[in-house]
């Protein structure tokens, strides 16, 4: 049996499955272009914005939003990131940007007072201010010291998280009958408050105090003894610390330490 196909219906098969042919090609070329990747990997149709940082850290900003998976890029000179991401990933980020994007809080100022005490087994007590004279009775206790006098007191004021130093001369006579100067020197590497709660704390780190002492040898004459005491220490404020003691001389008088601390709000 002969069947007879007109032309045009041959013709119309054709194109028919010419057609269905080019559809997976011309959808593997649409995927193709959606899921086109830049050198790092990320897709190159992500969205790009460029978001103005005015306080924080844009390297530390970066890093924080890596997990998010977007490519992000920081110049610190400009204080600009640049973040190619999603669109939900961009108000994310930009939110988070608004929260975190804040000026730090000011950083609070410390006060330390050092009270240097001279203590002898025996001899003269000298005149001590009243608030320190809990802590002399808490010595005796623990030394064998009946005397004690303020040498001196020396101030430093620094901020929070930060060091300082000073340094100079006590008057004559200021370690009691010898009426030669001491030379001092008082530096702390650095002061943080570790407890800003009703009890405030602050820790001394490397407190560092020197003093060149003089020493009766004999009739009118003296020698320079060099006296240290290094230590850090945690401070309650208002509270008097004894930081350390070193002896001065043969006839075992004895530098004593005494810190306080207090936070300037």
């Amino acid at each position: 049996m002969e069947v007879n196909v007109k032309p045009r219906f041959l013709l119309a098969g054709l194109a028919l499955i010419s057609l269905l042919a080019a559809v997976p090609l011309t959808l593997a070329q649409e995927d193709s272009k959606t899921e086109r990747k830049d050198s790092s990997g990320m897709p190159q149709n992500w969205p790009v914005k460029i978001f103005q940082v005015k306080y924080a850290d844009v390297n530390q900003l970066a890093k924080v939003f890596n997990p998010f998976g977007a490519v992000i890029t920081a110049d610190r000179d400009l204080k600009v990131l640049s973040v190619r991401a999603p669109k939900e990933i961009l108000a994310a980020i930009e939110e988070a940007i608004q929260r975190l994007d804040v000026p730090a809080p000011p950083a609070k100022n410390i006060d330390l007072n050092a009270f240097l005490l001279m203590a002898s087994p025996q001899g003269p007590a000298g005149t001590l201010p009243t608030d320190l004279e809990p802590v002399v009775k808490q010595l005796k206790t623990i030394f064998n010291y009946q005397s004690f006098r303020l040498i001196g007191t020396l101030s430093l004021r620094q901020r929070d998280g930060s060091g300082g130093s000073v340094s100079g001369v006590l008057p004559s006579g200021a370690g009691g009958e010898q009426k030669w100067p001491i030379n001092y020197g008082l530096r702390i590497q650095s002061a943080f408050i570790t407890s800003d709660t009703k009890e405030r704390a602050i820790r001394v780190n490397n407190l560092n105090l020197s003093l060149n002492v003089p020493v009766s040898s004999g009739p009118g004459q003296f020698n320079y003894h060099d006296v240290h005491i290094e230590t850090s220490v945690d401070v309650h404020e208002n509270q008097k610390v004894v930081v350390g003691k070193a002896n001065v001389d043969n006839a075992d008088n004895a530098l004593i330490l005494v810190l306080t601390a207090r936070i300037i709000d």
